[in-house]
């Protein structure tokens, strides 16, 4: 596959490994180097046409590998050249192969369900042109040794039916073990402990925080659980507080402050006419007790001075009249 601008140049090696950085590779000494925005552009339209032809080759609706693709995920792509054929003198690009841990969940032979993050094959893709001259063995072969895996430990995605038979040429991968999924893994999977990718930053944290500390955090220690027996409606606190006066807003503070009640003001009874400095009223005393109590109360010493020394009545005249019959209501 040709492009319009030097692809021997921007690719040193035979292979070339990409990630989700998409940086170009280190230059080789004595050759110019251009802008590096103008190489990053240049990476990320091979990848774009790439895909495109893969997609094309395996009747996919759409492409599944493109620069932006790479920019929003962990995958690496290898990236084999042409280093005999130079049209133009620019290079080309013979095929390429997309690999990425994933998280799945997979049936073994028991069909029990396993949590693995296996290194998956994502996209592989060889230029119609070259293939058969064994060029993607070559590409397969560098990635295994890169990666440090073993090929029954891979997990294909949607593989098409020529990675089946290069597989089973080439590794002797065969049997396969049925899922519910789009992934294909063959038998001995399970085999094998499988371990994440090297440069992943996921595995790199994880082992870093291994290291820094090996033993597990210890558990935080709740408090003890109060009795309900000792949980009461409000505390002797909170009722103290509430007879405590609150002062009252402005203007109404400004009026002069009245003494406070006593903290125990001294017991009232319950009836309407008692106050705590008097005592209670006297019965009521009937018309006919009243007169009585009257009459059988002594004279006063100022009303005998006064029938004493009245001119106009002798004792002879008291006498009769006071010897006169006189009804109960006109004796006094």
């Amino acid at each position: 596959m040709e492009f319009p601008f030097d692809v021997d140049a921007l690719f040193p090696e035979r292979i070339t490994v990409l990630d989700q950085h998409l940086r170009p590779p280190a230059r080789r000494p004595g050759t110019t180097t251009p802008a590096r925005v103008d190489l990053q552009q240049q990476i990320m339209t091979i990848l774009d046409e790439l895909g495109k032809a893969s997609a094309k080759a395996q009747h996919l609706p759409a492409p599944i590998t493109s620069a932006s693709r790479m920019q929003s995920n962990r995958h690496v792509v290898y990236i084999l050249k042409d280093t005999a054929a130079r049209p133009a003198g620019k290079g080309a690009i013979i095929g390429f192969l997309k690999v990425g841990y994933k998280k799945l969940f997979v049936l073994d032979d028991r069909e029990a369900h396993n949590e693995v993050e296996p290194l998956c094959i994502l996209d592989f893709y060889i230029h119609e042109s070259m293939q058969r001259h064994g060029h993607g063995r070559e590409l397969f072969q560098y990635m295994l040794q890169k990666e440090r895996v073993e090929p029954h430990q891979l997990a294909i995605d949607r593989p098409s039916p020529k990675l089946l038979k290069f597989l089973n040429k080439h590794y002797n991968l065969e049997t396969t073990v049925p899922q519910v999924n789009n992934f294909v893994i063959f038998e001995g999977f399970f085999a094998h402990q499988h371990r994440p990718p090297t440069p992943s930053l996921r595995a790199s944290r994880h082992s870093r925080a291994a290291e820094v500390d090996p033993t597990p955090a210890p558990a935080r220690k709740l408090p003890p659980k109060r009795a309900e027996g000792d949980i009461k409606p409000y505390s002797s606190s909170d009722r103290e507080f509430l007879k405590v006066a609150v002062e009252p807003p402005w203007p109404l503070n400004r009026a002069p402050r009245r003494a406070m009640p006593a903290a125990h003001p001294p017991p009232r009874s319950s009836s309407l006419g008692n106050s705590p400095d008097r005592g209670p009223l006297r019965p009521f005393v009937p018309e006919q007790e009243l007169l009585r109590s009257l009459r059988l109360c002594p004279p006063h010493p100022t009303a005998r001075l006064l029938l004493a020394s009245d001119p106009g009545g002798s004792p002879a005249q008291r006498r009769r009249t006071s010897s006169l019959p006189r009804s109960d209501e006109s004796r006094y």
